[in-house]
């Protein structure tokens, strides 16, 4: 069946190239065709240096990918698609003479009906999914998935009114050899209401009927999800309140003898691009790594375009601490093994996320499985209990095989799950998560503002009757005394409480800023913590002043100082620590910039054992283009701990002699020395870029790299080829 669907995909290529009426014809009647064609080459030598060893390896990959789309206006507001994508997929590795060999067709029909007015909405569509593989020396293996969705929906003209709508999706999946047999029925119903302008409501039901044919037991979850939403202003826009309620039940049935990943709630998403992922600074908030859409970007590239030079952290709040035991991490498409293969993934769990906090690596997952019809991560590892939990791992090397092919790797979503088994919860779980908000923040002259915040959070757990509540109240104030003098103030205490343990947090601080000309100001900083809890009490302060000057036209420069003292729960030491940190920049003109800073950490633990007594990092940065078509970029990092000092160094030159144009040149040099590794990575080549009129693309490149370190040497070259034909 495959090969015939391949020979018709050749066929109407065929057709299409050599047509002009006919494709004329196509694109006025909605059709669109596109074929890809990539090929890999790639010839790497590793040198054991202990014994002289030399191991030689050979890869060798052509990709071809078909696709056609063809939609048609029936009536008004009434719209049929279908099409397919078509795979194929051939490898080749030789080591030592032994060679292996992949192939791998990749099927993806569709077909949808959707009517869509101002008012109804309706729908049906099926989509399949079918992989077959056939590897040297094993059995062929097929994975299929059909899925079959009907929606119905409706937007009423008035806001008196709800509008809703209702998705029912059937999804079937085997393969061969068997190891998945299951039937996946989904129930969505989804209703919002907006009475007036200021109050808004949210009903949702999701129903999930699972039946595993092959290990012979039915589950079925359900969730109730409820918000209200209501804000308003007062006294000629001077107060504003805003208040909400949430209430989500989820009910979990299952048999005695399943076993299966139970989601867990999400109260914020966290990144950052940090290299110290043991401690500070603390992640930013990321709201579209919580959001549920699994195509949109969350702004983190683990692609060849990210940042490989820096650590990407990707993390959850669950707003309390919360069993956890796998992560997913959903990326913006389809993966190679041996591209998903190159990452490592690093877990850590902390209790906070401040600039101050404390991150412990619990396991390194490496390699993490990469699913075979979704485009995710499932990073599994040895269940914790924590609040908040980051994974940590490095963009997309150029060395790898096939690289080339992922200059973006788009981060779109981040989950989290809990094994649960039907003995253990006595075939049932229930749990309730309860949020409460009231926000007021009034405008008390036009140089004061004052606010209140309140947050109350509660979860009940059966069959194990476990409950958490949080209770926050926050406080702040801000005043302008003048264009040159301002002040922030802040106050919050929360209080946690688990079983019978209860803790209560308080959180404080001020800040002065002094703005004495344009171009110089100061701000000095204290921040404080305070814990009361059964085990006894902690404290954690710190006091900053910091210092922005811009000294010419091009040229800033900063100088920040700090002082923190604090004390762990059940300890008599105190810990002190001094901090500077200084930095400037420096653009004399367009073409040139240089960035250098430095820190400087000093600890004093008595009878404690955290992290080094001194902490020294000093960085360079420089960017040099002396014509518009050259650019050469520096960086060299020194970090000097009481173990040892480590160095990092990166080097490129990036060349495009013909920057506008239908035919593009590149060429690349980029080197990078890390001392902690005791490794050097180089990368050089040149690439083409071929626009071939209006239906065709070609894209040549070839790679030189080499890794080093104190165990090999490894050696590759790499050619990569990329034609794309698109009418």
């Amino acid at each position: 069946m495959l090969l015939a669907v391949f020979r018709y995909i050749g066929f109407l290529t065929i057709v299409l190239l050599f047509n002009p009426l006919l494709l004329l014809y196509a694109r006025a009647e909605g059709v669109n065709f596109n074929a890809e064609y990539i090929y890999t080459d790639s010839s790497g030598d590793t040198r054991i240096k202990a014994t002289g060893e030399k191991i030689s390896t050979d890869f060798d990959r052509f990709d071809q990918r078909y696709n056609l789309d063809i939609s048609k206006n029936i009536f008004p507001y009434l719209i049929f698609a279908t099409g397919s994508i078509y795979e194929y997929n051939k490898l080749t590795t030789e080591t030592e003479g032994n060679r292996t060999r992949f192939n791998e067709e990749i099927l993806r029909p569709f077909a949808e009906l959707t009517l869509n007015n101002p008012i109804y909405q309706a729908g049906v569509s099926y989509r399949g999914f079918r992989i077959d593989e056939e590897i040297s020396g094993l059995p062929d293996a097929s994975s299929d998935r059909d899925e079959y969705t009907a929606t119905v929906g409706m937007t009423p003209p008035s806001k008196r009114f709800p509008d809703w709508n209702f998705t029912f999706r059937r999804t079937l999946t085997d393969d061969h050899p068997t190891t998945i047999d299951e039937e996946l029925d989904v129930y969505f119903f989804e209703t919002r209401y907006n009475p007036i302008t200021d109050l808004r409501a949210d009903y949702s039901y999701t129903r999930r009927d699972t039946d595993d044919k092959l290990r012979g037991f039915n589950t079925k979850e359900q969730t109730h999800f409820g918000k209200l939403e209501y804000s308003q202003d007062f006294l000629d826009q001077r107060l504003f309140m805003n208040t909400g309620y949430n209430i989500r039940y989820n009910k979990l049935e299952l048999p005695s003898s399943a076993t299966l990943d139970s989601a867990l709630v999400r109260t914020a998403g966290l990144s950052s691009l940090d290299d110290t992922p043991a401690d500070g600074p603390a992640l930013t908030t990321n709201a579209a790594l919580i959001d549920g859409n699994l195509v949109a970007s969350a702004g983190l590239d683990l692609g060849l375009n990210g940042d490989e030079t820096t650590l990407t952290n990707i993390g959850l709040d669950f707003g309390l601490s919360l069993d956890v035991d796998q992560i997913r991490i959903w990326v913006d498409r389809r993966l190679s093994d041996l591209v998903a293969g190159s990452f490592s993934w690093e877990v850590y769990t902390s209790p906070d996320n401040l600039d101050t906090s404390t991150w412990t690596l619990v396991d390194t997952v490496f390699p993490a499985d990469f699913a075979t019809f979704d485009n995710r991560f499932e990073i599994n590892f040895t269940e914790v209990n924590t609040r908040f939990i980051k994974v940590v791992t490095r963009a997309l090397s150029p060395t790898v095989p096939g690289s080339a092919q992922f200059p973006n790797i788009f981060v779109t979503e981040m989950e989290a799950f809990v094994t649960v088994s039907g003995d253990q919860v006595d075939n049932e779980t229930q749990t309730t998560d309860q949020n409460f908000n009231f926000n007021l923040r009034g405008q008390i002259s036009d140089r004061t503002v004052a606010g209140y915040n309140l947050l109350y959070t509660r979860q009940d757990q059966d069959p194990f009757n476990i409950e958490r509540t949080q209770l926050t109240n926050d406080l702040y104030f801000n005043h302008i005394f003048n264009q040159v003098f301002s002040v922030t103030a802040s106050g919050q205490r929360t209080d946690n409480s688990f079983q019978d343990a209860d803790t209560t947090t308080y959180n404080y601080g001020a800040s002065l800023v002094a703005t004495w000309l344009k171009t110089f100001g100061q701000s000095l900083t204290y921040s404080g913590t305070y814990i009361d809890e059964d085990l006894g009490t902690a404290y954690q302060n710190s006091i900053f002043l910091r210092n922005n000057a811009s000294l010419y036209q091009g040229w800033s420069m900063f100088l920040d100082g700090g002082y923190g003292w604090e004390e762990p729960v059940q300890s008599n030491s105190q810990i002190t620590s001094w901090t500077l940190r200084t930095g400037t920049n420096i653009k004399p003109n367009n073409r040139i910039t240089l960035n250098l800073n430095y820190l400087f950490r000093r600890t004093n633990q008595p009878d404690l054992e955290i992290g080094p007594d001194t902490d020294q990092q000093f960085d360079i940065q420089g960017f040099f283009i002396p014509f518009d078509t050259l650019s050469f970029f520096a960086k060299v990092s020194f970090v000097d701990r009481d173990n040892g000092t480590d160095t990092f160094q990166n080097y490129s030159v990036n060349w495009a002699p013909f920057p506008d144009g239908d035919l593009q040149f590149f060429f690349i040099y980029n080197e990078t020395l890390r001392s902690q590794d005791d490794r050097t990575e180089r990368v050089i080549g040149p690439s083409l870029k071929w626009t071939i009129g209006r239906f065709g693309l070609l894209d040549l490149a070839y790679t030189f790299s080499r890794s080093e370190d104190n165990v090999q040497k490894v050696d590759s070259t790499i050619i990569n080829g990329n034609l794309r034909i698109i009418y």
